[in-house]
C-alpha cells in the first residue's frame, strides 16, 4: 500500500470515529435532574392535566353562562305567566327585555307584555297600551278584535265601579289619557265631562264637550243638570237627617281613637273596623284584611291607580266588594282601594265618602255616634 493510500485510510477512520462520538446519545446526568428547567417542565405538565385557573372576568362570564343554562325553562311563555301570577314582576321584566330584544315583532310576547303592564302600571296606562297594540299590523283581525273587546271591558267595568263609588277625581284621572287617544268616543267624552262637572270644574267640562256636536243630547243634559245650579250630589258632605223625610235615624256607636272615630262594619261577612274619614273620597282596606278576604272570596280587581294620601302618593289596587254592612244597612258592589302592606296599624281601613254619601249623616262627637238616614 502506498503512503498516500495509508493517509487517506487514516483520515476516513478518524472522520467516522468523530461522527460516531458526536451522534451517540449522552447518558442522563444528576446535574440535569437538578437543573432550573425542571420546575418549568413540571408546570407545563400540570397545565396539560389540570383545568386552567380563570381570571375574575372569566369566572363572571362562566357564571352568567351557567345561569343562562339553568334559566332555560324560563323561555316557556307558560312558565313566565306563572311568574306573573305569582307577582314575580322583576323576573318577568328581565325576561321580556331579553325576549323582545331578540324578537320584537312576536305577537305572543307583546300580549304577555300587555298583561305585565296591566299588573304593574296604572290602569289608564295599560288600556292605552291595548289601544296601541290594536294599530299593529302583526296582529290578525281576530286578535285585534280580542284586544278591542278587552280594552272596552276594562273601560266599562272601571267606569261603573268609580261611578258607583262616586269617586269623580279618580274617574277623571282614569279617563283623561284615554280621551286624549280617542276624543271621538262619545261615552268617554260624556263620562269625563260629568266627572269634571261633579267636581264643579265647569271650564274643563266645556272643553271636553266641545268635541261633540252643538245639539248633542248628552251634552245638553249635563249642562242642564249641573251648570244652572248645584246637583244634589254636590251638596254638603255632612248633612243632618231631614225630619220631613220621616225616616228613622240610625245611631251607630263609634270607638274613639284620639281625635278620630272607628266604625264597626262587615265586609264580605267579616268584621272590619274602619276609621271614619270624610276627607277620603274612597273607602280603603288594609292589605292584611284584603289578604284574609281573598282566602275565601273571589274579589274582582279593577286595576291599579295612583292615589293621593296624607303620607304621599301611592299606587293602589281598586277592587270591587260584593257586599258590605254598616249598622243595619247592606251595601253592594262597593269599590275600595287596597292600602300598602303595614300602612294601617290602628284599624282595618278607612270609611270614605263613597259609602257615607249614600246616607244623610251627622257625626255626634259628644256621644261618639254616627247618625245615618238612607237617601231616598
Amino acid at each position: 500500500m502506498s503512503r498516500f493510500a495509508l493517509v487517506v485510510s487514516v483520515c476516513l477512520l478518524l472522520s467516522v470515529s468523530l461522527n460516531i462520538y458526536l451522534l451517540w446519545p449522552a447518558p442522563a446526568s444528576k446535574a440535569t435532574d437538578s437543573s432550573p428547567d425542571k420546575p418549568n417542565n413540571r408546570v407545563t405538565t400540570d397545565r396539560a392535566t389540570k383545568p386552567p385557573v380563570l381570571t375574575a372576568q372569566q369566572s363572571a362570564l362562566a357564571y352568567q353562562a351557567h345561569q343562562a343554562e339553568s334559566d332555560a325553562p324560563a323561555t316557556n311563555i307558560d312558565t313566565v305567566r306563572q311568574w306573573l301570577d305569582q307577582g314575580e314582576f322583576a323576573r318577568v321584566e328581565r325576561f321580556l327585555i331579553d325576549a323582545l330584544r331578540a324578537n320584537p315583532e312576536s305577537a305572543q310576547l307583546l300580549l304577555l307584555e300587555a298583561d305585565y303592564i296591566l299588573a304593574t302600571e296604572p290602569l289608564s296606562v295599560a288600556v292605552s297600551h291595548l289601544f296601541a297594540l290594536q294599530e299593529l299590523s302583526l296582529f290578525n283581525r281576530e286578535q285585534r278584535e280580542e284586544l278591542a273587546s278587552r280594552s272596552a271591558g276594562l273601560i266599562k267595568n272601571t267606569i261603573s265601579a268609580l261611578y258607583n263609588a262616586g269617586d269623580w277625581d279618580m274617574l277623571a284621572q282614569f279617563l283623561e289619557p284615554l280621551f286624549q287617544l280617542n276624543s271621538s268616543d262619545q261615552i268617554l267624552t260624556l263620562k269625563l265631562a260629568e266627572a269634571y262637572a261633579r267636581q264643579q270644574k265647569f271650564t274643563l267640562m266645556e272643553d271636553v264637550l266641545a268635541n261633540l256636536s252643538a245639539n248633542n243630547a248628552g251634552a245638553r243634559s249635563l249642562r242642564q243638570r249641573f251648570v244652572p245650579g248645584q246637583a244634589p250630589s254636590l251638596e254638603r258632605n255632612e248633612e243632618k237627617p231631614a225630619d220631613a223625610q220621616q225616616t228613622p235615624i240610625t245611631r251607630l256607636a263609634l270607638t274613639r281613637y284620639g281625635d278620630q272615630y272607628i266604625a264597626e262594619t262587615q265586609i264580605l261577612n267579616r268584621p272590619a273596623a274602619l276609621l271614619l274619614d270624610t276627607g277620603a273620597s274612597s273607602t280603603a282596606i288594609s292589605f292584611e284584611l284584603y289578604k284574609a278576604l281573598r282566602r275565601f272570596n273571589q274579589i274582582q280587581v279593577i286595576g291599579l291607580f295612583d292615589v293621593r294620601t296624607a303620607g304621599g302618593p301611592i299606587r293602589s289596587s281598586l277592587v270591587q266588594i260584593d257586599n258590605m254592612t254598616l249598622g243595619p244597612y247592606k251595601l253592594s258592589n262597593i269599590g275600595v282601594f287596597v292600602m300598602p302592606e303595614a300602612a294601617m296599624q290602628q284599624a282595618d281601613g278607612l270609611l270614605g265618602m263613597n259609602v257615607l254619601k249614600q246616607f244623610h249623616f251627622q257625626l255626634d262627637q259628644t256621644n261618639a255616634e254616627l247618625l245615618l238616614t238612607p237617601r231616598q
